[in-house]
């Protein structure tokens, strides 16, 4: 056998000195191996050596005690911590084993290779003992160190279960965790609430913390925890809010520790605890409220969700309680169905309008909208099909038809469905329904009232439309000129009670002296209303008491109001029908009356313009034949003298202005002749085809020598060859000379007349231009109304009839042609006339 001798003789390296010399090496090789196990993967290299490094230093300090004759000490409270590490880093017992048994392989493995002195070999008894040590050591720490964790879980469990709500399960938690250390005096939670973190409840800190303390995501202490998700401790004295809001200081608080509390992934809130008897909180004790606190996250969050589910739960039913209260308080049908459109609920005014409730509706086949068979038989059908329509492509709809009311009358309805979605899918549809029948019923009363000029017939069949939906009894009176009522219209809805209804209502006329009634709604133009038929009431009115007696019940008079007079009344009258007026009645009556008030005095103000048409036209009738007579008479009259006595200049002058005096006249009963025609709508031509250039010319050369003796110039530039006209030629050539005769009116000596003349598309344009004075642009709008004119010339001293512009506009546009004109303040103006052209000859 061939024995192993040293080399290197007494100085060979001691293990003490071995293992400080290849401290790196083993260490490298150590983490190398140990990060192979699961839960080592993610520690980063600080949380992978722990207390490893400070090990191998002590098993390298005892190998140096054995060798120097002491007491080699073993490694316990270092293999303690790792073991409480390892535990809160997620390593169970066996892996821990493997750790310590990593480092003997490894660290006897290099001795071996590179021991060459023998005597050296019993120092690894140090080692193995050390190991060993540390193994049994963690082995014990690690079992109770779990065994109490284990412990406090299932008093977390315990805490978790039965209890009521969030505010119970935190109080159970915090007692929890104040049991387990003697140094943990006082603790709370905060509970994120958005941004913010709220206090929720507290331990040992009650008269310490304000109820609503609070601190946002990222401010101070604890809002950094909640944001950064990493636990911190703190000491008295620092800045922070949780020491400057609170009393914790002054009651001497020497140290918070806070973790965050998770549950999957999001913080929730944030846990501290506090000590009143320790700077720092030992090791474990973090450990081990930062494990609590994990554990009890998930149950607290279980809790918010519950919570805020409540308030959810609590807001949807407050919701739905204020949304039936207000659907039971409005005047409109509303409903809802489910997403099958099979109606569930109904509000108030269903009952109350048809008096069906929701199961009578409900029918075994499962039928769409079961309240089809209250719909009138004539519409059922087509409501059918649109609401199956809108089933099936999930779309809106909406529809009018008459409904039956519980009084076995049909009442018209606007109805609107719409779905309500959930997710893109339909969940639910809701309905309403607005009774229209008032609206379609004044709609009605409308087209009534102007369908005639006639109001006393119109009113006494408004009378009938009136019955019986609004009133059992309607009565109309219309105010004379002299101040006296007359019944215009009466109608009743009982046939065998109509005979006496209208003996009783002839028998019976309103009294103009009682304080209530008729006469007063007339004075006051304000509505009389008797919901009931009170015994003061009776009392006061002899004529309501014995309607009483046949079963009148309420009664509401409304004044026929327009134009601020009130031209009569319409009295509505329930008579045992069962039911009584209301405010809303009365408003209806009100707009009724006032709707009846404008035709009574539409066709009052129609009659009184007849009236006056007729007058004018009495008038002008008069002065057409009557006046014309003695013009005639001095025309003729003027004729003769001037045959005998022509030769004396002086006699002639004034027989002219005899003549011309007649004339004018005659222009004037002319022009007042043709205003009324086209006022009446009566104005006359005789149309023909007339040559387009021969009337332009002849208008023009009949002007010719008055504007030669004025110093006028005329200029014509006519490009109409044969172009006929279908137009009266006489109309024509007064509209010509009318316009060519304001122009010579108003130019002066030196100033030119332009006629210009040509084909405009498929019209006759004629231009008729002067480098007059020009009109003003403000009289521009007004030159083509009757009279305007002449009371601009009044004012400047001249007179005319202010006819004639207006006459030429209704002319041309009796032709269907137009009349218009430009013109700039000493600038000139320019008349322009476009007339259709019947024919172009070639």
């Amino acid at each position: 056998m061939v024995s192993r001798r040293t080399t290197r003789g007494p100085e060979a390296p001691r293990l003490t000195d071995f293992i400080h010399q290849r401290r790196e090496e083993i260490l490298a090789a150590w983490k190398s191996r140990v990060r192979a196990l699961p839960a080592a993967t993610k520690l980063d290299e600080p949380a992978l050596l722990d207390h490893v490094p400070a090990l191998l230093e002590r098993i390298a300090q005892s190998a140096n005690e054995l060798v120097s004759g002491g007491v080699a000490q073993p490694p316990i409270s270092l293999a303690e911590l790792h073991a409480l590490h390892r535990l809160s880093e997620g390593f169970d017992l066996n892996q821990v084993i493997t750790e310590f048994a990593i480092l003997r392989d490894i660290v006897t493995k290099l001795w071996e290779q590179n021991l060459l002195d023998v005597t050296h070999r019993h120092e690894l008894r140090v080692l193995n003992r050390a190991i060993d040590t540390a193994i049994s050591a963690s082995a014990e720490r690690f079992t109770a160190a779990r065994d109490r964790t284990l412990h406090a879980f299932e008093k977390i469990s315990s805490a978790a279960s039965g209890t009521r709500n969030l505010d119970q399960l935190l109080e159970r938690l915090l007692r929890v965790l104040m049991q387990t250390s003697k140094v943990i005096e006082t603790i709370a939670i905060l509970i994120r609430d958005a941004d913010t973190l709220r206090l929720r409840a507290t331990a040992g800190l009650e008269t310490l913390i304000p109820k609503e303390f609070s601190v946002r995501l990222g401010e101070g202490f604890l809002g950094s925890i909640a944001q950064d998700g990493q636990a911190r401790a703190l000491k008295a004295g620092a800045s922070d809010p949780l020491f400057e809001k609170t009393r914790l200081s002054s009651a001497g608080v020497r140290v918070v520790h806070g973790v965050p509390l998770f549950d999957n992934g999001d913080t929730i809130g944030v846990a501290f605890m506090g000590s009143l008897s320790v700077d720092t909180f030992p090791g474990e004790d973090t450990r081990l409220f930062s494990a609590m606190a994990n554990r009890a996250s998930h149950a607290i969050y279980q809790y918010i969700l519950r919570e805020q589910g409540e308030r959810t739960a609590t807001v949807l039913r407050e919701s739905e309680a204020r949304f039936r209260t207000l659907a039971d308080n409005v005047p409109e049908i509303v409903w809802m169905a489910d997403g099958a459109a099979n109606v569930f609920w109904y509000n108030a005014r269903w009952t109350e309008l048809t008096g069906v409730t929701v199961p009578r509706l409900e029918r075994a086949d499962g039928a769409c909208w079961s309240w089809e068979s209250l719909i009138h038989p004539d519409h059922a059908e087509r409501v059918s099909i649109k609401s199956r329509h809108a089933l099936a492509t999930s779309e809106p709809w909406e529809d009018t038809f008459p409904l039956l009311a519980r009084d076995g009358r049909y009442r018209w309805f606007l109805f609107r469905v719409a779905p309500i979605r959930d997710n893109g899918h339909i969940g639910r549809w809701l309905g309403t329904g607005t009774d229209v029948t008032t609206v379609r019923y004044l709609d009605e009363v409308t087209k009534v009232l102007a369908s005639s000029l006639d109001y006393g017939a119109t009113l006494e069949r408004v009378a009938g439309l009136v019955v019986p939906d609004l009133a059992d009894w309607c009565i109309i009176d219309i105010l004379e000129r002299g101040g006296e009522l007359r019944r215009v219209g009466i109608a009743t809805s009982d046939p065998t009670k109509e005979a006496w209804a209208h003996d009783w209502i002839r028998k019976h006329p309103a009294n103009p002296t009682a304080s209530r009634g008729i006469y007063h709604a007339i004075e006051t133009g304000e509505p009389e209303f008797f919901p009931i038929m009170s015994d003061e009431i009776l009392a006061q009115n002899a004529n309501l008491r014995e309607l009483s007696e046949h079963g009148l019940r309420s009664v509401i008079i409304a004044p026929l109001n327009a134009r601020g007079r009130t031209l009569g009344t319409i009295t509505l009258l329930r008579m045992g029908s069962g039911r009584r007026y209301d405010h809303s009645d009365v408003e209806r009556a009100k707009e009724l009356g006032t709707r009846a008030g404008l035709c009574v005095d539409n066709a009052r103000l129609y009659q009184e313009a007849q009236r006056a048409v007729r007058l004018r036209e009495d008038v002008l009738a008069i002065v057409s034949h009557d006046l014309r007579n003695p013009l005639g008479a001095i025309d003729l009259s003027a004729s003769m003298l001037l045959q005998s006595y022509g030769s004396d200049a002086r006699a002639r002058n004034q027989i002219e202005v005899i003549r011309r005096s007649v004339g004018r006249m005659e222009h004037m009963i002319n022009d007042l002749l043709d205003m009324a025609s086209i006022q009446a709508g009566r104005l006359s031509l005789k149309r023909q085809l007339e040559d387009a250039r021969s009337l332009i010319e002849e208008a023009i050369d009949a002007h010719a020598p008055l504007a030669q003796e004025r110093g006028i110039h005329i200029e014509r530039d006519i490009a109409l060859d044969n172009v006929e006209l279908d137009c009266d030629r006489d109309r024509v050539a007064q509209v010509f000379g009318n316009l060519l005769g304001n122009a010579l009116k108003f130019c002066r000596r030196g100033d030119v007349i332009s006629i210009r003349a040509f084909r405009e598309a498929n019209h006759a344009r004629f231009d008729i231009r002067d480098t007059g004075p020009g009109i003003a642009e403000e009289d521009l709008p007004h030159i083509f109304e009757p009279y305007w004119s002449a009371r601009r010339e009044q004012a400047k001293g001249s007179r005319s009839t202010g006819l004639g512009l207006h006459i030429c506009k209704a002319i041309v546009e009796a032709h269907g042609g137009t009349l218009r004109v430009e013109s700039e303040l000493g600038q000139g103006a320019t008349f322009s006339i476009a007339l259709p052209i019947a024919r172009i000859d070639a």
